[in-house]
């Protein structure tokens, strides 16, 4: 695991109200990959979970990219976006599945803050160890597997990528809404 943490510009160290993770690769970006995307990053960005990402900083909540991607290939986002941490890849050791779980928790414990008020945004039965960690998971998109966990234990949703905004989105998604 990869771990850059920074303090965004104005803000003291102290223990944030919340920490927002979110899975960048299929959620955060509208794309699965990193590997050399030919448009510009404005063009990649899935507005609802960028919208999210946003609404969690104007909060003071820690924001967290959570990638399968390593360092030199999320820079552009890294920069674009300034997240506090960002948690990736790095050579022999993916940030995937239960990995992301596991980084997840340790940044929690690290920061001091109960994972009952935390978020975290991602799209893929893989991210479910990452879901599972926080008291206010988000599904976005239609990934069936997530689907179920999202229908038992009362998730958010978001839209995916592409999809008419009427369809998935239910609201829970947003930072200043519980839930």
């Amino acid at each position: 695991m990869d771990t850059t943490t920074r303090a965004r510009p104005g803000r003291r160290a102290q223990v944030p109200p919340a920490v927002a993770f979110f899975d960048v690769e299929g959620t955060l970006l509208a794309v699965p990959d990193l590997a050399g995307p030919a448009v510009p990053l404005g063009r990649l960005w899935h507005p609802p979970v960028l919208a999210a990402l946003h609404g969690h900083a104007a909060l003071g909540h820690l924001v967290v990219l959570v990638a399968h991607a390593g360092a030199v290939a999320l820079a552009p986002i890294a920069r674009d976006l300034a997240p506090d941490a960002v948690l990736c890849s790095r050579p022999g050791a993916p940030m995937t599945g239960q990995g992301k779980g596991y980084a997840a928790r340790a940044l929690l414990r690290d920061h001091r803050v109960p994972a009952a008020r935390c978020y975290a945004y991602a799209d893929e039965a893989a991210d479910l160890p990452l879901l599972a960690e926080v008291g206010h998971p988000v599904v976005v998109g239609d990934d069936p597997v997530l689907l179920r966990h999202a229908r038992r234990g009362n998730w958010g949703r978001l839209p995916a990528p592409g999809a008419d905004r009427g369809d998935a989105a239910s609201g829970t998604g947003n930072p200043s809404t519980p839930g």
